[in-house]
């Protein structure tokens, strides 16, 4: 199986430049898929997308994000 990370909100607004109230403005204004994840998390669950769905709608912004991720795994590694 295929290895398909979450994006969190964070790291898609970090991807697009822009902050996470806007991505937040932009999904509720239909200019972003729907978060198709919901991690579970205390108090509430975390909102995220698959990284393929990301791949779907904009192929380059799906590629930022992998960069970051793949940044923040070196990150941790180290």
């Amino acid at each position: 199986m295929p290895h398909d990370p979450a994006v969190r909100y964070e790291t898609l607004a970090v991807a697009l430049g822009i902050s996470v109230l806007t991505l937040r403005r932009n999904l509720a204004a239909g200019k972003l898929p729907a978060a198709d994840l919901s991690i579970p998390a205390v108090p509430a669950y975390i909102r995220a997308w698959r990284l393929s769905t990301l791949r779907k709608w904009n192929p380059a912004v799906a590629q930022r994000c992998a960069a970051l991720l793949d940044a923040l795994d070196a990150e941790k590694a180290a």
